[in-house]
């Protein structure tokens, strides 16, 4: 598959994410950095009855030029965020969505399997133990604040060990 088709494929997403706001009203929101439609950040609401209740998860997405026949090749939560399936040193996410791809998948499905993952831990594929009253303490220092998200600086403040 050539890098345009790949691209015009993720453009053809964007725009139907954008002409139907399913993102922004149900999960968060997702879009393009300065329209390199291979590298994308977003954020998730925390679900409901979780730890994660009135939180808000930025995230990173980077596709290879060879989507949608394979996965991206990293999904990051950049926001410091305790769970059983977000490695503690860099953020990178766990999911059996991504390690089972197929062509279908898109991104829509990659935001939804990212709210699925913070209500549904998977125990069996975890980097950490659940610990929901870590999960919440993580929750209200980093993702309930009121602050402009500050994305170059993120990775430095959200994951370093001092913390």
């Amino acid at each position: 598959m050539s890098s345009s088709i790949g691209i015009k494929k993720l453009q053809e997403e964007y725009k139907k994410i954008r002409k139907e706001g399913i993102l922004t009203t149900i999960l968060g929101t997702a879009a393009p950095i300065k329209k390199d439609f291979l590298h994308w950040r977003g954020n998730i609401c925390g679900p409901k009855n979780t730890p994660y209740d009135k939180g808000i998860y930025y995230f990173e997405i980077k596709f290879t030029n060879e989507y949608p026949n394979k996965a991206p090749i990293d999904v990051q939560m950049r926001t410091k965020t305790y769970h059983p399936n977000i490695y503690s040193s860099n953020g990178h996410i766990c999911n059996s969505y991504f390690s089972n791809w197929n062509k279908e998948n898109n991104v829509y499905g990659i935001i939804n399997a990212i709210h699925d993952l913070l209500t549904n831990p998977n125990p069996s594929s975890s980097y950490n133990c659940l610990d929901e009253k870590k999960a919440k303490e993580f929750n209200l220092k980093y993702a309930t604040s009121n602050q402009e998200y500050d994305w170059d600086n993120s990775w430095n403040k959200g994951w370093d060990n001092s913390n």
